[in-house]
């Protein structure tokens, strides 16, 4: 998790190159980011079109079924470099979606529901 810190220091114009020719240019936000070991960076929001967003699916001994995916809200790239590979230090912020259908045999029907409870008086 990272957290914005101020506004956007400023906007800088990126321009897409393809074929060497200027396709589109996009505005570049700055922002800085506090990191959760209390450090702070310089970062970039990164735009993004979502590609594929599939559900990881797991069966569980007891016949339940949990469906599991995350989803991608921002991206933002900090100035850092990782150390063994090179690659730049990303950050990502999500949300995760969780479905779940349980058998039959393992459900029971809510407590408001049950004939045999009653209902609790709040005061």
């Amino acid at each position: 998790m990272f957290n914005y810190i101020g506004n956007a220091s400023f906007l800088k114009e990126r321009f897409i190159i393809s074929n060497g020719k200027i396709r589109s240019k996009r505005k570049v936000k700055k922002v800085k980011v506090r990191l959760p070991k209390g450090g702070e960076v310089e970062a970039e929001d990164v735009d993004f079109d979502t590609i594929k967003e599939d559900w990881n699916e797991y069966k569980l001994e007891d016949g339940t079924t949990l469906k599991f995916k995350t989803i991608i809200s921002s991206v933002i790239r900090t100035a850092e470099y990782d150390p063994m590979t090179g690659d730049p230090v990303y950050h990502i912020r999500s949300t995760n979606v969780l479905r779940v259908k349980v058998p039959k045999e393992l459900k029971r029907l809510p407590i408001a529901k049950r004939p045999d409870v009653e209902g609790v008086e709040v005061v």
